[in-house]
């Protein structure tokens, strides 16, 4: 998978692995947010991710459980963790400023 510039220095400034973001796009799901590919981990897909991994790259799993990765045209655009105002399961979902 293709990292555009801006992806590798959110992965370094976030501590995200290129690895978990592998497994990422490997197990998670996705959903389309404004033509870009949102991956992110539900509990079931996460919890068959980690039934494929050894004991040492579990730990390595278990801190990327809450990040997302957004993809466009095949490459890797940004990453982060998601938190309590990340809504996958609503389309057209909004943030609301508070």
């Amino acid at each position: 998978m293709e990292y555009t510039t801006h992806a590798r220095q959110r992965c370094s400034q976030r501590g995200i692995r290129q690895q978990q973001v592998q497994w990422l796009l490997e197990f998670g799901c996705h959903t389309w947010n404004r033509g870009a590919q949102v991956y992110f981990f539900d509990r079931t897909r996460f919890k068959r991710l980690l039934l494929k991994l050894s004991s040492a790259e579990r730990q390595l799993a278990e801190r990327a459980q809450n990040t997302y990765a957004v993809v466009v045209n095949g490459a890797v655009v940004t990453v982060g963790h998601r938190n309590s105002d990340f809504c996958v399961s609503k389309p057209g979902a909004h943030h609301h400023r508070r």
